[in-house]
């Protein structure tokens, strides 16, 4: 595996990272959960516990088959769960800072 690249690095503390240019990239950010994973269903709770709260944290408002759907990304790895969590995050961010402007 190469380096991650300075960007993807720059905030590991939540999903609004990337964008990512290898899979090597997302792996540093997603390094604690595979950690987590010897104990049988971890690596999906946390998988999905990333894909909720991105959507939570950016006000997306999910029905029955939205979740049912995140539930099935959970089951892969969690390189897949960083790279839809940073995607909902960086979708985000124009609109968020559009309403900050418009407040104002």
């Amino acid at each position: 595996m190469t380096a991650p690249s300075t960007e993807a690095t720059a905030s590991q503390e939540g999903p609004a990272s990337g964008p990512y240019a290898t899979e090597a990239d997302v792996f540093a950010e997603v390094r604690d959960i595979y950690a987590g994973h010897a104990k049988r269903g971890v690596m999906r709770a946390r998988n999905l516990d990333l894909l909720l709260r991105a959507c939570a944290e950016h006000g997306v408002e999910l029905g029955d088959y939205d979740r049912a759907v995140l539930r099935r990304v959970a089951a892969g790895p969690p390189e897949t769960a960083q790279v839809i969590a940073s995607l909902i995050a960086r979708a985000a961010l124009p609109a968020a800072e559009v309403r900050e402007h418009n407040d104002a």
